[in-house]
């Protein structure tokens, strides 16, 4: 097992563990109201959000560049649900290196995922949720839900740890092209930052 597997293979065993054993039991209802819709708190609602805007940036890198033994369908699908839980287990099963001699993602969905309009109201409607959340959500009470429900708690600590991982696809997706002028840098910047990165890697293979 390479280095990058057992990085991987252990962190992904490790995050398991601290939400299971460490982060808070409490639940406060703010899943509830999440998926009710009953008033929740902008800044709550934001990161939730972007919870499921994130599985849609890397099911756009990652469907193009399909062509592991290990398909990474299954792996983009179940992050929708399970944020990194479930896509973290893609990158110590799979290969970095191409093992087929074609992408396995049909025709159909890669030119959906490379359509210019998907990736511009994408990354146009994330810069504007991601404004109301810090402009109309409350911070005070944010950090009181992440101390006492265990919801919330993991909820953010995905959301980063999602944040890290948009780091090395960028990385790995530039280094399986062979372009030397490297933008992983763009990943530190939440879910814009991932998002603006694919509207310039877009402009680029044109």
């Amino acid at each position: 097992m390479t280095s990058r597997k057992t990085f991987f293979l252990v962190f992904w065993l490790l995050f398991i563990g601290y939400a299971w054993l460490i982060a808070p039991n409490g639940d406060q209802g703010y899943l509830n109201q999440l998926i009710t819709m009953d008033d929740p708190d902008p800044l709550l609602l934001t990161v939730f959000s972007l919870l499921g805007i994130f599985p849609m940036a890397f099911a756009t890198i990652l469907l193009n560049q399909d062509d592991s033994r290990v398909p990474v369908w299954p792996f983009v699908i179940g992050s929708f649900m399970l944020g990194a839980f479930a896509l973290i287990p893609y990158f110590f099963l799979s290969s970095t290196k191409g093992e087929r001699n074609s992408v396995r993602t049909p025709g159909i969905i890669r030119r959906f995922l490379n359509a210019r309009v998907y990736r511009f109201i994408l990354l146009t409607g994330t810069i504007a949720l991601v404004i109301y959340g810090l402009t109309a959500g409350s911070f005070a009470l944010y950090q009181q839900a992440f101390e006492t429900s265990q919801f919330v708690h993991v909820m953010t600590i995905d959301f980063f740890v999602l944040a890290g991982l948009s780091v090395f696809v960028i990385y790995w997706n530039e280094r399986k092209k062979g372009i030397e002028n490297q933008l992983f840098w763009l990943g530190f910047v939440p879910v814009v930052g991932f998002l603006a990165y694919i509207a310039i890697e877009k402009r680029k293979s044109m």
